[in-house]
């Protein structure tokens, strides 16, 4: 383990830093939202939410988008080194990195879950577990501000307390997925920019 986070440190690095920027990009755009829902709409919620779902939307992709390229990035790296037999492809580096690079998303969603459970109603409703939870989520909310607009959008709930503890077990999984995929499509030089202009560019006769 200490000899993977040596050698991809500088990438997992990377890619906490790109949350770090989507969170301020998150929180910067929940706010304009509030502030545009009180002047067109006297602060009803109805723009609010409309704004943030969309809003929400664009700043996962983009989050999406940045992971895709960095770790795709690296895979064409990789490509390269395998064919000079430098070093021996493994295909799931792409999702190990993405792993320790959301570990804190993880561990807040492990923790947002099973205390939750501790802490229901119509469980064995411990107090402290729900604490526990709660407080969880907010650092949860905190450093995952771009998903805002989704889990308080779709769920329809007023605040973040008030959403599943299930949604925060989903939040790392499209990181995870998007970086898997990234990883192994730059290893097969895959190109889906060029693929998709291929899609508006006709064919020259």
């Amino acid at each position: 383990m200490r000899e993977f986070l040596d050698k991809n440190g500088r990438l997992i690095w990377r890619l906490v830093l790109n949350q770090i920027g989507l969170t301020v990009f998150g929180l910067m755009t929940s706010m304009a939202a509030s502030a545009l829902d009180v002047s067109m709409s006297n602060g009803d919620g109805v723009v609010r939410r409309t704004c943030m779902i969309w809003v929400s939307v664009f700043s996962i992709l983009f989050y999406m988008y940045i992971d895709y390229m960095a770790i795709k990035e690296e895979g064409q790296r990789d490509k390269i080194r395998a064919d000079a037999g430098r070093i021996k492809l493994d295909i799931w580096r792409g999702a190990k990195i993405a792993l320790c690079a959301g570990a804190l998303n993880i561990l807040l969603a492990v923790f947002i879950f099973v205390f939750g459970l501790l802490g229901a109603e119509n469980g064995p409703a411990l107090e402290w577990a729900g604490g526990i939870s709660g407080s969880a989520k907010m650092i949860a909310a905190i450093i995952q501000a771009m998903y805002w607009g989704v889990m308080l959008g779709w769920s329809g709930a007023a605040t973040i307390g008030e959403v599943t503890p299930f949604a925060f077990i989903l939040i790392p999984l499209p990181a995870i997925a998007i970086s898997t995929v990234a990883y192994i499509l730059g290893t097969r030089e895959f190109s889906l920019v060029k693929n998709i202009k291929k899609l508006f560019t006709p064919e020259s006769k």
